[in-house]
């Protein structure tokens, strides 16, 4: 003050306090900059966790449909059978069909995770985040009505069946030359097999084709075809919605920029690899010409190979085995996926039980369809990997 240099130090001591502030907010806007790149880095590994989930479950539901229209077919293939004079030939390959049941939860451990933690604001997106509840609540809904089902039609189904068919249809010769050839199994090693390996007798032997004239086999049938039908329904529309909420995962994914947009174009929502392909185009060079076509598929594949005559089955089986090495753990690949999915257009009421087995085999299948089906299949691929 005594030398007139106040308003010289005021002015050095705002100055100081700006850059302090100046440094601080800088410091903070750094901190909210690195805080926002990490969540973007968890929310990318969020998505991808949850892409993986949701595909694995893709996969399964799609078994569990198909499983069960199957179980349908067949169960209508017998009930059209009570409304013959003459019995079909192969009924007798059938009539234990649809007495098998597994209800099945899609992957749900991300999602929930997410949820019951307060974890979705990870999540940048507010529609994305109001998919994953409603798809948790849509899929928790859809598996009371299964459960439901099976306490109404199944279960009943089976009091049913055990009222009209206690035991077997099989003969006396037919088991013990099963047990023969067969696989003694768990059960007989742990002693609880409740049929010996060589029988003297059969107890309770059902006539199999007395079965066609008893109203509540009839009936069983009748709430078994129903219950299948109707799960095949529910586990349908869940995988409709896995498929709605992969599609959005895969837009709101770094990684697969492009992928969201033609999968939601797409009817199968299948991800293709370089493999895929090559595995089509190996199977598709082995059916080339109608000399190598076979229309046995209970010929061993071994068999096939040997004689170069495929049917669909082998040839799919054996490109794959060629290209990524395995058949067993591996044969349900998006490749043969595809194959499976465009099969369904082709079907014309010629499959009852297996889909490619019994579609191969028909009298009424052409080399052409053949060749047509693996055609659109291998288009599918080249269209999304281009």
């Amino acid at each position: 003050m005594d030398t007139g240099k106040t308003g010289k130090y005021l002015k050095y001591a705002l100055g100081e306090i700006v850059l302090v502030m100046i440094g601080i907010l800088l410091a903070l806007q750094v901190n909210e900059w690195n805080k926002e790149r990490l969540r973007k880095i968890a929310e990318q590994a969020t998505i991808e966790q949850l892409i993986t989930d949701l595909s694995k479950s893709q996969y399964q539901l799609e078994q569990v449909r198909d499983r069960n229209l199957r179980s349908t077919r067949e169960c209508a293939y017998v009930l059209r059978a009570f409304w013959k004079y003459e019995l079909p030939e192969d009924i007798q390959d059938h009539i234990m069909a649809g007495w098998g049941s597994a209800v099945y939860s899609p992957v749900l451990g991300t999602a929930r995770s997410l949820i019951n933690s307060g974890r979705l604001d990870i999540l940048s997106s507010k529609e994305l985040k109001n998919n994953i509840v409603e798809y948790v609540e849509a899929v928790n809904y859809t598996l009371k009505d299964i459960n439901r089902y099976e306490e109404s039609y199944f279960r009943k189904a089976i009091e049913l069946r055990f009222e009209v068919f206690p035991n077997t249809i099989e003969t006396k010769e037919e088991i013990n030359k099963r047990s023969e050839i067969g696989n003694r199994g768990w059960r007989y090693h742990l002693n609880i097999n409740k049929r010996p390996l060589k029988v003297d007798k059969v107890p309770f032997k059902t006539d199999w084709k007395q079965l066609f004239e008893d109203e509540k086999y009839f009936q069983a049938y009748n709430k078994l075809h129903l219950y299948h039908r109707n799960i095949a329904v529910k586990y349908n529309e869940i995988l409709e919605s896995t498929n709605a909420l992969l599609v959005a995962l895969y837009k709101a994914s770094n990684k697969y920029p492009n992928l969201g947009e033609q999968l939601s174009l797409s009817k199968h929502y299948l991800v293709f690899e370089e493999v895929d392909l090559e595995i089509l185009l190996r199977a598709d060079a082995m059916l080339s010409d109608p000399s190598n076509w076979s229309k046995n598929t209970g010929q061993s594949c071994d068999d096939q190979i040997s004689s170069q005559k495929y049917t669909l089955l082998c040839a799919l089986r054996t490109a794959s085995e060629e290209v990524v090495v395995t058949w067993d753990t591996d044969h349900l690949r998006p490749a043969i996926r595809v194959v499976l999915f465009t099969l369904k257009k082709y079907e014309n009421r010629r499959v009852v039980g297996g889909l490619v087995r019994e579609w191969n085999d028909h009298p009424d299948t052409t080399f052409e369809e053949l060749k047509i089906v693996l055609k659109e299949s291998i288009d599918e691929i080249k269209k999304q990997l281009q």
